[in-house]
């Protein structure tokens, strides 16, 4: 069973539902895998949580079942646009055919403050799975 870029891959899934986000603008909005400190403001992060399950399927191929964290990140005063925004990306996820997946399935009822971080700016998170076959 071969892993795949889970977090690469929803990224690229994010940036095309139309939220305005991107992983290719200076600086991006976007970030697959881990964001730098230089980030700007307003960004949204998918990253591998540590949590996978899988089942072996026996014919060679089995469904893989990584846990991702969503991180939605806004400027110093925008708590409700931010939370705008982090539930406009679960409302995107959750769910969602994105191709090659069996299903997205993001966990509890929408995103979760997670409070300010050092620089007063406030932060959303949630969780997902995502299964695909390998």
């Amino acid at each position: 069973m071969t892993p795949r870029d889970v977090e690469l891959e929803l990224a690229a899934f994010l940036e095309s539902a139309g939220l305005e986000l991107s992983t290719s603008t200076n600086p991006p909005t976007l970030y697959p895998g881990t964001f730098p400190v230089s980030a700007p403001p307003r960004f949204v992060c998918i990253r591998h949580a540590g949590g996978e399950s899988g089942l072996y399927l026996g014919t060679g191929r089995g469904v893989m079942a990584p846990d991702l964290q969503v991180i939605v990140r806004g400027p110093k005063g925008s708590y409700t646009a931010t939370r705008e925004l982090a539930s406009r990306c679960w409302a995107a996820l959750h769910q969602a055919r994105v191709p090659g997946y069996i299903d997205v399935l993001c966990e509890g009822a929408g995103p979760v403050f997670m409070g300010p971080d050092s620089g007063d700016l406030p932060r959303f998170v949630f969780n997902l799975t995502a299964r695909y076959s390998a």
